[in-house]
């Protein structure tokens, strides 16, 4: 059987965007406000099942969306595990064109984890921005937003801020015209959301990672008040139930009934984890593109 390595060594055949004015905001950032209900795709499901490189295909996402997603969030492994070569990236790419095919924007990360006390190397520096730019030449901007990674772990926001502007500054010289997406310093938290100021590029949305289930009230108020002071679109790219609910299901169901109607109630569009995340928080039934029954609130799955 190929591994997951030998997946691996398989061969496969400028400057800040010019500001916009409210009536010209940037598509991305326009069609965010017509979004309601994601999901994630956990990162190799995309491309592989049982260390075999696959395609899931425009049918598979036509019956996502039929399902009642209405858009989906991708992330790339890290450069460390795949190397330098797009050969990986270009399944993802497969996948984004499929997705985007079947009608479904696409919220992309193109690597993963930043730890403050394991900082990025060069190699891994220099990868990001490869695959920024092999993305952003071969999607359309219209329908991709790119994310410089997937969650940093930092201390405090004073020591993530400049680093999220300089990973903001590479993307955006590899992709001038695509939508920018960006989070906090403690995995993309709502909490550590509210605690950034904005950065320079006008062409960014936020996004907020939440796990708390119905805990902590008010941080999605917060964090809507945070948007409209600033004027900047963000939606919760990872909603779980609580810790501790992730095999739970009907914890779980109880979690997502609570929170899901109040983001809608806030504008907040929201990509639930995970779709395909193995033993725990996984809303596929099976390897279909349908979900679980009786997880997702009657009324909170898009009409198709």
């Amino acid at each position: 059987m190929t591994t997951r390595r030998g997946l691996l060594a398989l061969p496969l055949a400028g400057a800040f965007a010019a500001p916009a004015t409210a009536q010209e905001q940037p598509p991305m950032r326009r069609r965010l406000a017509t979004l309601k209900l994601g999901a994630n795709l956990e990162r190799w499901y995309t491309i592989t099942k049982d260390n075999q490189p696959r395609r899931l295909g425009v049918g598979w996402w036509r019956g996502f969306r039929a399902a009642g997603f209405d858009h989906v969030r991708i992330f790339l492994p890290e450069v460390a595990q795949t190397g330098s070569s797009m050969d990986i990236p270009a399944l993802y790419l497969n996948a984004v064109k499929d997705a985007v095919e079947a009608g479904l924007p696409v919220f992309l990360g193109v690597a993963d984890f930043f730890y403050q006390k394991k900082p990025w190397a060069d190699r891994d520096w220099e990868g990001m921005r490869a695959r920024a730019q092999f993305f952003a030449e071969r999607t359309d901007p219209s329908m991709v937003a790119l994310a410089p990674l997937n969650e940093p772990i930092f201390e405090d926001t004073a020591s993530w801020l400049p680093v999220r502007d300089r990973l903001l500054a590479d993307l955006r010289r590899a992709a001038p015209r695509h939508t920018l997406m960006w989070g906090g310093r403690d995995w993309h938290s709502a909490p550590s959301l509210v605690e950034c100021s904005p950065p320079a590029d006008p062409n960014t949305i936020a996004e907020a990672h939440d796990y708390q289930g119905t805990q902590s009230p008010g941080r999605f108020q917060a964090v809507a008040a945070w948007r409209d002071r600033n004027r900047i679109p963000v939606i919760v790219s990872e909603l779980g139930g609580a810790v501790g609910h992730e095999t739970n299901r009907s914890a779980w169901a109880a979690d997502l009934a609570q929170v899901l109607p109040e983001l809608k109630r806030l504008r907040l569009p929201v990509t639930l984890w995970s779709y395909s995340h193995g033993r725990y928080w996984r809303l596929q039934n099976g390897d279909e593109p349908m979900p679980k029954p009786d997880l997702i609130p009657p009324g909170m799955l898009s009409a198709r």
